[in-house]
């Protein structure tokens, strides 16, 4: 069965892969998977909502920032931000929804100036569509490198 997905955050990164790897349509609603890609505020748990009212699938791309490993001050907001929809996924799940959050650690983007190891955004596409292909819900993944400061 071909799936059409609708992708935010395109146009740079990890969107913009996914967007050449999937069959893209431009709105939410004549989507059948929503990939919850683009980090804008809170933007991302309102927007996690709305899929989960129209009944798609989903997948939301975190951070592991959100299980409160943050080094650096001024990334405060973006961490409870990416907390606020690791819980909204949460509940979601709970209550039915076909919703899953991927915490990614380090990956190569124009957004990740940080020295330590990264994964590609190649390896982060397969595992959006090892999520994708499941048989079964998956509410929650984390992936990193491992780096021993």
């Amino acid at each position: 069965m071909m799936s059409n997905f609708f992708i935010t955050g395109t146009r740079r990164g990890l969107g913009k892969a996914l967007s050449e790897f999937y069959d893209t349509v431009d709105t939410l609603e004549e989507c059948d998977v929503f990939i919850n890609c683009k980090h804008d505020g809170f933007e991302q748990v309102e927007l996690l909502y709305e899929a989960a009212e129209l009944n798609k699938k989903i997948i939301n791309i975190g951070s592991r920032v959100s299980d409160g490993i943050i080094r650096k001050k001024h990334r405060f907001s973006y961490a409870v931000q990416k907390s606020a929809l690791a819980k909204a996924n949460e509940l979601l799940y709970y209550q039915g929804i076909d919703t899953t959050i991927i915490k990614f650690a380090g990956f190569d983007s124009p957004a990740n100036n940080s020295t330590n190891p990264k994964m590609t955004i190649e390896y982060c596409v397969s595992v959006v569509d090892w999520v994708f292909n499941q048989p079964y819900r998956v509410k929650e993944l984390t992936v990193g490198c491992a780096y021993i400061r």
